[in-house]
């Protein structure tokens, strides 16, 4: 017998959503077949088998939101008989039944007791019916008021216990009741709240996971912004002059520039090339790996093209064609959108003419690009006045890691190789 248990799938992942059952109780299936499909805060991604043999169980249903190491399916051997739920009506014995519940017992356990699963929603011994479903901000705001998710009932989907239902149970919980009425104090009446009609909408998990993780950044790190006008003409002669001969889907875009252009700028200020810690150490990375932000259906997922400073220019926009295409078709593998050591956020191809970014922890700073305007600009000694093709950059920087003087550096680096970019064929 073979416990299938919901896997973790990256770093942060702290539960995953059975989306759909591949596989019925009682079908073989082969070492490494998807059985289910499952959707973390990044993707959907199939669940693989890890043994050969017959599905004899489903612990969690399709909707079900469990942490990861909690037991959702056995596999057991082709012979084995399919394993009784507690729910069923059938006429098994009693030492057969207790048999069951034993196994069912154990496999609602978490994988390791030293995870730090919720005790009210994952418990030794827990049937099926007593596991409580919440969204991991719901069991986060009940992790730290202390209260017992059991108590609350969900008003979300399937009866799924969601933040609103913690709130406000917690208000009932804190409403001071007395005795005796407080005494009456005369005072002038407060205009009522208007009630804006609408409709309430349910975060996708993703959502919900983007909400937590700028949520986190913008109050655990010190943001600062440095603004810089980078002139692109050159570039952009570059770009017409490497596209001459390439067909529509092999072009190089003004991304692809501006991603080779920050791993040069990168090895020559290293010190943006780094994280803050968790022990308040710093690490500065010797390999570039520079994440993309991508706008998705779902909400918006990063994937990172890796050692940039040891690719070329058509390799790294190779790379990143097939990273976001992967992650428009939700195919991206966790290792994919993980691991970046500075993120790149370009909303230059929406018109956008500049705007600042949320760092991507645990990355010292994110790249806000803007689009390419053309303007007259002051040029030579002259003073004359000339159109020029201009783009406006943002660097945001953790105060952690970088002063002011860093990240002005950083930004002349990426503003040389841009307005002399025949380095970016290096």
């Amino acid at each position: 017998m073979a416990e299938v248990r919901m896997p973790k799938m990256g770093d942060g992942m702290e539960e995953g959503t059975i989306i759909a059952w591949l596989k019925k109780e009682g079908e073989t299936v082969a070492k490494g077949e998807a059985i289910a499909e499952i959707e973390t805060d990044k993707a959907r991604v199939p669940l693989e088998s890890y043994e050969e043999g017959v599905l004899t169980k489903i612990l969690v249903q399709p909707g079900e939101t469990v942490p990861i190491g909690t037991v959702v399916a056995i596999v057991g051997e082709p012979t084995a008989q399919k394993i009784d739920s507690p729910r069923s009506n059938g006429t098994a014995t009693s030492s057969s039944t207790e048999e069951s519940k034993n196994l069912l017992s154990s496999a609602q356990a978490p994988a390791n007791a030293s995870t730090p699963f919720s005790q009210s929603a994952v418990t030794t011994g827990a049937k099926p019916e007593e596991r409580v479903r919440a969204s991991g901000l719901a069991r986060s705001i009940a992790k730290q008021y202390g209260i017992d998710l059991h108590q609350i009932k969900g008003t979300g989907p399937h009866g799924r216990i969601v933040e609103r239902d913690v709130r406000a149970f917690l208000q009932s919980q804190t409403t001071p009741t007395t005795s005796a009425p407080a005494p009456v104090v005369e005072r002038a009446p407060e205009p009522s709240p208007t009630m804006v009609p609408g409709q309430e909408v349910q975060p996708s998990r993703m959502r919900r996971a983007i909400a937590e993780r700028t949520r986190k950044s913008k109050q655990n790190i010190p943001h600062f912004y440095v603004t810089m006008v980078i002139e692109m003409d050159r570039a952009r002669a570059l770009l017409q002059e490497l596209n001459a001969d390439a067909s529509e889907g092999n072009k190089i875009t003004v991304n692809d520039l501006i991603i080779k252009a920050c791993a040069i700028a990168l090895s020559r200020v290293p010190e943006v090339n780094a994280s803050w810690t968790d022990n308040n150490t710093i690490v500065r990375h010797e390999a570039i790996h520079i994440g993309i932000a991508v706008g998705i259906e779902e909400g918006l997922i990063v994937p990172v093209v890796r050692d940039c400073q040891a690719k070329t220019l058509r390799q790294i926009s190779a790379e990143a064609k097939q990273l976001i295409a992967k992650a428009r078709s939700g195919q991206l593998k966790p290792e994919e959108y993980s691991g970046s050591t500075f993120s790149i956020s370009n909303l230059g191809m929406m018109g956008v003419d500049e705007f600042t970014a949320i760092i991507n922890p645990p990355d010292a700073a994110i790249l806000a690009v803007g689009g390419i305007f053309r303007e007259p600009v002051v040029v030579g000694d002259t003073d004359e006045i000339a159109i020029r093709a201009r783009m406006k950059v943002t660097l945001s920087a953790d105060h952690r890691i970088l002063d002011g003087v860093v990240a002005a550096r950083f930004l002349q680096e990426l503003k040389r190789v841009l307005e002399a970019p025949l380095s970016l064929l290096s």
